[in-house]
């Protein structure tokens, strides 16, 4: 008996120290991303992203701080259209929320001449938009054929000062009340994208 446990005993033997030598650890595919990758500090982060901790040490932005606009308009059936928020100022501030939109366009006979888009079921975070920098703001909406607004009007989170841009990105279907809409607004994101 002693015999045929030897070998059995040098096998496992054998294979715990081939573990123990490869170290246990994972295959180089399944290596964490945070070994290729150096750590940022605050002041190395791309524009418009920070930490919470930043976030509640700048001042929020207001219309007078930050500069809005259309950007680009990306989908086919269903489209994403970005308003882009530009920080104008010397200094950094803080947006967090969803803002404002309503497409202005024609008078409907059902609804009347303004669309205010609702929000998104997201969760928003603060966004700290450094000097120059920006965040956005993606309008999702469906396209339609009776009902082409002329304008956007766009207010910044938390302010009550809007700003009027051009609409050119043709008709859209009215869903005004709709209880699951195809047209909404999502929260403020950092860049530009």
């Amino acid at each position: 008996m002693n015999r045929h446990r030897t070998p059995f005993l040098i096998g496992l033997l054998s294979v715990g120290l081939l573990v123990a030598g490869c170290g246990g650890g994972a295959a180089p595919s399944e290596a964490p991303a945070a070994l290729s990758t150096a750590p940022t500090t605050a002041a190395q982060q791309p524009t418009g992203e920070t930490s919470s901790s930043e976030a509640a040490e700048v001042a929020r932005c207001t219309s007078s701080t930050v500069q809005a606009s259309v950007g680009t308009t990306l989908g086919d059936n269903q489209k994403d259209t970005t308003i882009v928020w530009r920080n104008t100022s010397d200094a950094p501030c803080t947006m967090t929320g969803f803002g404002g939109v309503d497409l202005r366009g024609p008078d409907d006979p059902q609804f009347g001449p303004s669309y205010s888009l609702p929000r998104a079921g997201e969760e928003p975070t603060a966004v700290v938009v450094k000097p120059g920098g920006t965040a956005h703001t993606v309008i999702t909406w469906l396209p339609g054929d009776s009902w082409t607004p002329t304008d956007v009007v766009v207010t910044a989170p938390d302010e009550t000062t809007s700003t009027t841009l051009k609409w050119d990105q043709g008709p859209v279907s009215r869903q005004d009340g709709a209880t699951r809409p195809g047209t909404y607004i999502h929260p403020v994101a950092p860049g530009s994208v």
